[in-house]
């Protein structure tokens, strides 16, 4: 699933390729998930220039300069591919075409990813925003009984963490995913806040490393996580990364992680 620094790979990768750039068209083609019309989308960015790219929570937000918003929700399995392309591209969800003849089409085996027009941004801070500060995030935790790695999950009180960075901020911070939450003494959550930004520009910065080319949208490369990858079976400290289960899911972790 691609996640927060994916999300930032792929956002600066947009805006590499088509900031300045003048819409040409977009064709949803799997319409399931999607509330507006083709002709809505395109009446809505007819004419405009992608001015930048951003994200806020798990959406990438592309900004044109008649403000109108393309929201792309890439959910567990969507994938992006620059065009024109030679591939035979399977699994069509929308396609997005600029006047130079350049364009990407996302893709999702499941069906789930999706365009939204005008997305709403809701109330709650991203983590990397100034807005995510220890007080909120200290205030939230004392309140919550689940299992910490649920709880920082929660889109509607942080947006952004999804369940293999969770891992890996959760090993960073020396915390076992199974702990409660508000159990967890004031240092450490201290300690956890910090860890949340640390791993998400950390993991960005690797990330934009590894990539082979700006024509590609890195997604599935899991080699910069410490934790959270099935082709370790230690840590970077020689610890062997215990295969959990928590909730309907896995969790990778180690046993020098406290449990509160």
């Amino acid at each position: 699933m691609p996640e927060v620094p994916e999300l930032n790979i792929v956002g600066i990768t947009l805006q590499k390729h088509f900031k300045g750039q003048k819409f040409k068209s977009i064709d949803v083609l799997w319409k399931k998930r999607v509330k507006a019309s083709n002709e809505e989308f395109n009446e809505a960015f007819k004419g405009s220039k992608l001015e930048y790219v951003d994200r806020n929570g798990k959406e990438l937000h592309l900004h044109f300069d008649n403000g109108n918003v393309l929201g792309i929700h890439m959910m567990l399995t969507g994938k992006m591919i620059l065009l024109p392309t030679e591939e035979n591209l399977k699994n069509p969800i929308f396609e997005l075409l600029f006047e130079n003849g350049a364009g990407v089409m996302v893709l999702d085996g499941m069906g789930q990813a999706k365009p939204i027009l005008n997305p709403e941004v809701p109330n709650v801070p991203d983590i990397l925003s100034d807005d995510f500060t220890l007080e909120y995030f200290a205030k939230y935790l004392s309140k919550a009984s689940g299992k910490i790695k649920e709880v920082i999950q929660k889109q509607d009180k942080i947006r952004g963490i999804g369940s293999a960075y969770a891992d890996e901020i959760l090993w960073c911070a020396k915390i076992s995913p199974y702990s409660v939450a508000k159990n967890i003494p004031a240092d450490k959550v201290k300690e956890l806040h910090n860890a949340i930004k640390t791993v998400t520009v950390e993991a960005t910065e690797e990330l934009a490393k590894i990539k082979t080319s700006d024509d590609v949208f890195e997604m599935e490369n899991k080699d910069h996580r410490f934790v959270h990858n099935p082709k370790k079976k230690t840590s970077p400290e020689g610890e062997e990364i215990i295969v959990g289960k928590l909730g309907s899911g896995k969790t990778y972790y180690t046993e020098s992680q406290t449990l509160y």
